[in-house]
């Protein structure tokens, strides 16, 4: 058998402006040992590299790395890795032709090393995301001539944080979560379910559980962008909210300096100002409340959008190469593991994700419901609120208030409550709309795991 090359020995290509093309219905996948040296690799992906199976198996993952990506979203994606976690990112990719093509890699650490599965991207981040790469890279080339290698690829992971904080992201995280499931939805809408593809005759090898979930499962991440407005939805009108609880804190304390100078007889007004302070901080610690529920709920959906979008993609991958594997497209090509065991790696990637999206699905209604008790705490609050301003009024035409400090006090009183009420309302809305969310869910949790017994059962 002839010698390996080594990936020192390959002629490095001369990028070019063209792509090396594939469909938004193809997916493609490797699996590589821990260190990133591929062992197996499925058709699409060696023909796009535009390599032959012999040279792409036993080669670092790197023989293909383009030179327009910055070195910091490999250091994210490693760091990601080596702490056991699953990870998603844009990358560039460069064939051996020097022609490029864009993924969405999807990456989790398997048995013996690492599966990545990849898809074509077309949502809105995309565009977004390779202007940011190519700013990063200035960036992090500009400081290694100044600090080194090391300390420029961490630089530039900040600086590429900093762009994406820009954005409205937390983390990158936050940011992996969000750009995988808009670049499913996009898949999804553009190439509709892989099932419909599939001709009664194609299905002989693959089992009918995974014909099942396939569906299940596409109708899930298309939910989740539904999931994402109410979480949005949430956070928008609950700031605004706790930002009230705050200001009339403010106008308590300034009314009671107020009626401090008041004589003796006019001890209503002090009362009235000192029940705002006692009711903005009732209302505070209620809002809190709210806010952690819905904290908790944002984790929820972070947590539900990676696993839907991860065992959509892990089943069809599946359903793909079952396919392959019955039409001998692999029988006699060069692999390091075998195709039973990439099957092994493929269901133990998928299976306790399931089981994991069947448990966040059940949870989903009691977080919703927790919302639905809080708006209603918020509301007796507001209620509570407009009581003490119509007291305030009275008190304060019996008073005459010449210097009118009390009358502005109420009267912005009045004009947050009225504003907040009308976010309450949205919010209020928003939740009642999608309660039908909550038993939606609790539906597919159940179809879940009836199917998810069923594939344990028939990969046994």
């Amino acid at each position: 058998m002839a010698t390996k090359k080594k990936i020192k020995d390959f002629t490095y290509p001369t990028p070019t402006n063209q792509k090396s093309p594939f469909r938004y219905d193809e997916l493609f996948f490797s699996v590589t040992d821990p260190k990133s040296n591929i062992t197996f690799a499925n058709e699409v992906f060696v023909r796009v590299s535009k390599y032959n199976n012999d040279e792409i198996i036993g080669q670092l993952h790197k023989l293909i790395r383009h030179p327009d990506m910055p070195r910091a979203v490999f250091k994210i994606f490693w760091d990601y890795l080596k702490a056991d976690k699953p990870v998603a990112a844009y990358v560039k990719n460069l064939a051996k032709d020097g022609s490029y093509y864009w993924v969405m890699a999807l990456a989790f650490p398997c048995e013996g090393g690492y599966l990545s599965i990849r898809l074509k991207p077309g949502g809105p981040f995309f565009e977004k995301i390779k202007s940011y790469y190519a700013k990063t890279l200035a960036f992090e080339k500009k400081k290694e001539s100044e600090v080194g290698k090391r300390k420029a690829m961490e630089a530039s992971q900040e600086y590429l944080m900093d762009l994406l904080r820009e954005e409205g992201f937390e983390n990158y995280e936050e940011f992996m979560w969000n750009a995988l499931q808009v670049e499913m939805h996009h898949r999804e809408n553009t190439v509709g379910s892989s099932i419909e593809q599939i001709n009664d005759g194609d299905a002989d090898n693959i089992p009918p559980s995974l014909l099942k979930l396939e569906p299940i499962l596409r109708d899930l991440v298309i939910s989740l962008k539904k999931l994402k407005q109410i979480h949005e939805g949430l956070v928008e009108h609950s700031n605004y909210i706790l930002k009230l609880a705050r200001s009339i804190l403010f106008m308590s304390l300034n009314a009671q300096v107020g009626s401090a100078k008041l004589d003796q007889d006019d001890v209503a007004l002090s009362v009235i100002a000192e029940s705002i302070g006692d009711q903005s901080k009732d209302g505070e610690e209620k809002l809190i409340t709210m806010k952690g529920n819905i904290h908790n709920l944002s984790d929820l959906i972070g947590k539900l959008n990676f696993n839907i979008v991860s065992s959509k993609l892990q089943v069809e991958m599946t359903i793909e190469f079952l396919k392959e594997i019955d039409e001998g497209r692999y029988k006699d090509k060069n692999m390091e593991i075998s195709s039973d065991e990439v099957l092994d790696i493929l269901y133990d990637a998928f299976v306790p994700r399931l089981d994991t999206v069947a448990e966040h699905l059940g949870q989903l209604p009691e977080y919703l419901n927790n919302l639905t008790k809080d708006l209603e705490n918020i509301d007796r609050f507001l209620v509570a609120l407009r009581l003490i301003h119509t007291s305030g009024k009275i008190e304060v035409a019996r008073l005459n208030d010449k210097t009118g400090s009390f009358t502005n006090t109420f009267k912005e009183l009045i004009k947050e409550v009225e504003t907040a009420q009308g976010h309450l309302d949205q919010l209020s809305s928003l939740v009642q709309k999608n309660r039908s969310t909550g038993a939606m869910c609790k539906r597919m949790q159940k179809k879940i795991d009836k199917l998810i017994q069923r594939v344990n059962g028939e990969s046994a």
